[in-house]
């Protein structure tokens, strides 16, 4: 690593360093409405040995929050302590993810990782190596602004070299973060902005264990659970007879309506667990939804109904007026992996390894799930297959939790089979949106109305006061309630996410929320929440009022966005696809017709910019839409790793390739019947687009978060492709052949 020179404003700004090392420097007396305070993260984890921490011997190690879903995060993390550490990544274990050693971040979600994870993270490391550096100074008598770190290294004057190990021995981490502390400037970067090779993909390409799937300590038992024949249905009588068929079976265990199996053969276990749910007595619920059709009882049982977002006034607004709704079906995380966990009882202390995206909230809700101290539970984040959301990780965590607790010192894994994950992890909710712009005399957009009807999308452990999220607590002999949903506030919102039209120049909005607080289909977080649904309703809205007033449907963006960025996302996207500004009016419908369509969005308005165009081939005898090709252009800020960037990118539009053609959930009357890939397809390699992204890099800019960004628009820009394509508007998500043909016979 090249040599770095420390400014005088890094030395100075870590007035706690200096004062570790034992100068004495004196600054005006502050009040305590001046004194600077830490933020973020910082705030609430402020230690600074609880971020980094630098051995006598130079070992170093950071900490984070932060978990590996498959985003690349680790990488980006020790991008971000080698540069303000002035270390190789080589140098640097990183520890991520586990209740007795790493900050409290809460959930690694909403694309908030490199955001506010990294921000503190860096933030601590700079302390660090301050306080490193103010150390060598003060033992050679010399000024910071005569020292330079190479890899680790302080050099001073006449050929002085002290190791950080060295360094360290003289100084005292375990204090609070400096909030005076100053970052490099990105000028200094030498890691941060490149693209370094990902530390976690090595184990993945060669096979080695890597995920919790993987996980065989000895001893260990395999656990499975009888699961009811419908959601909320009870126990009456447990057939537990029927394991008397299966000789690897050791331990039943029944709590309430709870019945887990465990033993010594994985396909025993699980075949006694199914034998027992087929041969017990249940009590059944009514039908889901009271027997309406989901969209018939979103519109008429919501009981949150309140308008999030009013800016002027719509009613009074004068002009054409142009109006549709848009629907999507359930969605699954399809996991191709299925949820898994372990964990072992020894004593009163209980461990667990999950790929939750959240240990500590998975912490507070195991404990009060099983009646225990916290303190008495660790959770330690092992990698699984990714989900993006809130898939079943933190179920399986309780239920291997409950058949750990009943044979003590013995670690239980526990794996559900894919039927098992596509019928009880939590879904994203169904949803339907209306809006209405009018058009001015000029051809502009004077007002827009965005209204959304849904479920809740946070169900994620952690996100109630009351009640508990992990799905076998509610059914134990002492259930704990299922929590009342709360829909989050803007500006991140959850149903409403991205509703808000903020980044165009509409005098007149408003946006209304209708939200169930309770929900006979268990729903949770999906990859965006709300702003998958709420980006593909106003972008492809957007193509239609763009229609209406005879524009095309980018210069008509473009006539009305209010923020340069993006506007510069979108002149890329459109560079890099060739776009052609098309005419209005009705396609020749014969054969196989292409289309070209575009979306523009800021995920959650505060993350990254993106703007793609996508091209389709729809056949109009058979309603199939294949997706040829994605154009995009993304702006995140300065990237971390702009590597990084562009897989998470180009992984987001595959995803929202397969939701927006393929996904959509079936269901009778007691639970959700699509749980194969038979029944629920995601996209294969057979039809997967070619991508092309590029970064529109912002040099100056602190660095937002990527990983979210891609759906929304991704959804829109393959909606309205199709519509250009054969002149016919499909509103209903996903795109199936039959969706297809019923546009085109309207």
């Amino acid at each position: 690593m090249s040599k770095m020179m420390i400014s005088r404003r890094a030395f100075t700004g870590g007035a706690l360093a200096a004062a570790a090392a034992g100068l004495t420097i004196r600054f005006p007396v502050a009040t305590a409405q001046e004194a600077p305070k830490l933020k973020g993260m910082l705030a609430t984890n402020p230690k600074l040995n609880g971020w980094v921490k630098i051995g006598p011997d130079g070992a170093i190690t950071v900490f984070t929050g932060r978990v590996e879903l498959g985003q690349g995060v680790r990488t980006a993390m020790l991008q971000i302590a080698a540069d303000e550490l002035d270390v190789a990544i080589d140098r640097l274990t990183l520890v991520s993810g586990d209740t007795a050693l790493t900050p409290d971040e809460g959930q690694t979600a909403g694309s908030q990782s490199i955001h506010y994870g990294g921000e503190a993270l860096g933030h601590a490391c700079a302390d660090a190596r301050a306080t490193l550096m103010a150390a060598a100074a003060t033992a050679w008598s010399s000024s910071v602004d005569q020292l330079t770190v190479e890899n680790g290294i302080i050099k001073g004057p006449n050929g002085r070299a002290m190791p950080y190990g060295e360094a360290a021995r003289a100084v005292n981490l375990v204090r609070d973060v400096d909030p005076t502390a100053k970052r490099k400037s990105q000028k200094d970067y030498s890691v941060i902005g490149t693209s370094v090779k990902r530390v976690d993909i090595p184990d993945k390409v060669f096979g080695r264990p890597t995920f919790i799937q993987d996980m065989r300590p000895e001893g260990m038992l395999f656990g499975a659970v009888a699961r009811p024949p419908a959601y909320g249905a009870k126990l009456t009588s447990a057939a537990l007879d029927v394991t008397r068929a299966y000789p690897a079976v050791v331990k039943t265990v029944v709590d309430g309506s709870f019945i887990g199996v465990i033993g010594t053969r994985e396909e025993q276990v699980r075949a006694a667990a199914a034998a027992i749910a087929k041969a017990s007595q249940w009590t059944l619920p009514g039908a889901l939804f009271g027997g309406k059709p989901i969209f018939d009882y979103l519109k008429s049982a919501a009981d949150d109904n309140k308008v999030v977002h009013n800016v002027g006034d719509v009613a009074a607004a004068q002009g054409r007026a142009i109006k549709a709704s848009y629907q999507r079906a359930f969605q699954s995380h399809a996991s191709i992996g299925a949820s898994c966990a372990l964990a072992v009882m020894q004593g009163d202390e209980l461990t667990v390894w999950s790929h939750t995206q959240g240990v500590f909230p998975l912490r507070r809700e195991l404990s009060a799930a099983l009646k225990m101290a916290p303190e008495k539970v660790r959770v330690i984040h092992a990698q699984g297959s990714g989900c993006y959301g809130h898939n079943g990780a933190d179920d399986v965590a309780l239920d291997a939790a409950l058949l750990a607790r009943a044979v003590p010192g013995r670690p239980v894994r526990v794996l559900w089979t894919h039927e098992e994950e596509m019928t009880w992890e939590p879904y994203s909710s169904a949803m339907e949106t209306e809006l209405q712009a009018v058009l001015d005399a000029e051809g502009k957009v004077s007002a827009w109305s965005h209204t959304v009807w849904s479920l809740t999308h946070n169900s994620r452990p952690g996100s109630s006061k009351e009640g508990n999220n992990l799905l076998s607590a509610w059914y134990l002999a002492e259930p704990l309630p299922v929590p009342k949903r709360v829909n989050a506030p803007l500006p991140n919102g959850a149903a409403d996410r991205n509703a808000v039209p903020q980044g165009y120049a509409f005098p007149n909005q408003k946006v209304t929320v209708n939200h169930h607080s309770v929900s006979p289909i268990r729903t949770s977080a999906l990859r965006t929440l709300g702003a998958y649904m709420n980006v593909f309703s106003a972008e492809c809205f957007l193509d239609e009022v763009a229609a209406a007033a005879g524009k095309d449907p980018v210069s008509f963006r473009l006539a009305h966005f209010a923020d340069p960025r993006l506007a510069a996302v979108t002149r890329k996207a459109v560079e890099m696809a060739g776009w052609t500004p098309r005419p209005a009016g009705p396609r020749q419908l014969s054969g196989v017709v292409t289309g070209t369509g575009i979306a523009v969005s800021r995920y959650k308005n505060s993350e990254a910019y993106l703007a793609i165009v996508a091209t389709v081939e729809v056949d109009t005898k058979t309603g199939d839409i294949t997706p040829i090709s994605m154009h995009c252009a993304v702006d995140v800020g300065h990237a971390v790793s702009p590597d990084g960037v562009i897989n998470q990118v180009e992984g987001g539009i595959i995803q929202s390739t397969s939701q927006t053609l393929l996904e959509g959930a079936k269901y009778d009357d007691k639970l959700i019947t699509s749980n194969s890939y038979g029944s629920y397809p995601i996209i294969g390699f057979d039809i997967a687009p070619k991508v092309e992204v590029a970064i529109v890099q912002q040099a100056g800019l602190p660095p937002v978060g990527a990983g979210e960004a891609s759906q929304g628009p991704t959804a829109a820009a393959l909606g309205n492709a199709v519509a250009d394509a054969i002149g016919k508007r499909v509103r209903t998500i996903p795109l199936t052949p039959r969706n297809v043909l019923e546009a085109i016979r309207a």
